[in-house]
């Protein structure tokens, strides 16, 4: 009997083991956390490049062909009363045409980025979450995931009316909304004030991270992927005809993949620490 419990207990330990999480929520610095989402961001390349880069492409190519190849006039007949002048016609066309392609490509990429939130999880708890389970996921999260936002940029919106700074303050505190929607479930309301609880003993910690890593990537995308994608392209096809905007948005697919893929993963891994740093606190 004590031998059969010993090799139950040996069993628990190895499976323990075996599903050790890949990273662990412990307090670290910025440059700390940097150097771990890059090295997760490598280990886990493909999983973000199957959902990242195609809806990159839907969004660059499929988008702007439904709105003008598919039906280049379809929101015309809104705004086509007699008595209104041409002008305010083509007016309310455009900014109709705007408002559509835009909340499409919302759509797609909120779903994406859910969908990538969701693969970067299941990887960090040794968990393997398809690219497809990951999408029917986001889409069927997108609904409060949506309602979330506009009470996100409403509230942001009317802070930024107060000077800048109030803004600014109100972005660091709810920084993580999106992170507490999907991994912990808090839609609407409460994903803001969770993140606010897990930022207001750090507030200058979360600041400083948020400045460093939005830094970080503005180099990434501007000094160094766009530079990239435009020299590569440029020689490929000088001209630059059809050639080179392939190319070049293959590039910038590319780009976007460790763009997305850095960003979510820090910002998960920091959301974490402060919740294992809360949680230390409060025990």
């Amino acid at each position: 009997m004590e031998e059969e419990l010993e090799q139950e207990e040996q069993l628990e330990s190895q499976e323990s083991v075996n599903q050790e999480e890949l990273f662990k929520p412990t307090k670290k610095g910025f440059f700390t956390l940097l150097l771990e989402s890059f090295k997760f961001f490598t280990l886990n390349l493909p999983a973000i490049a199957t959902i990242v880069l195609p809806v990159f492409l839907v969004v660059e190519f499929l988008v702007p062909l439904f709105e003008l190849v598919f039906n280049p006039n379809f929101a015309y007949e809104f705004t086509s009363w007699e008595w209104f002048n041409e002008w305010i016609n083509d007016g309310l066309n455009w900014i109709i045409k705007i408002i559509t392609v835009e909340f499409i490509r919302q759509v797609i990429g909120g779903i994406a980025w859910i969908a990538v939130i969701r693969v970067i999880a299941g990887a960090m708890h040794s968990k393997r979450i398809s690219g497809v389970q990951a999408m029917k996921d986001g889409a069927t999260m997108l609904p409060m995931y949506f309602v979330t936002a506009a009470i996100y940029y409403v509230l942001l919106i009317l802070s930024s009316f107060l000077l800048i700074i109030p803004g600014v303050i109100f972005a660091v505190y709810c920084a993580f909304w999106q992170y507490s929607y999907v991994l912990r479930g808090k839609g609407a309301f409460s994903a803001l004030t969770y993140s606010s609880s897990l930022v207001k003993d750090d507030f200058v910690r979360v600041f400083l991270s948020v400045v460093g890593i939005t830094t970080i990537i503005s180099i990434l995308k501007y000094g160094l992927v766009e530079l990239i994608s435009g020299a590569v392209a440029g020689a490929i096809d000088p001209d630059e005809d059809l050639l080179y905007d392939i190319v070049n948005t293959i590039l910038m697919a590319l780009g976007k993949i460790l763009e997305l893929g850095i960003e979510i993963i820090f910002f998960m891994m920091l959301f974490m620490t402060l919740e294992e740093e809360n949680t230390e606190t409060h025990n």
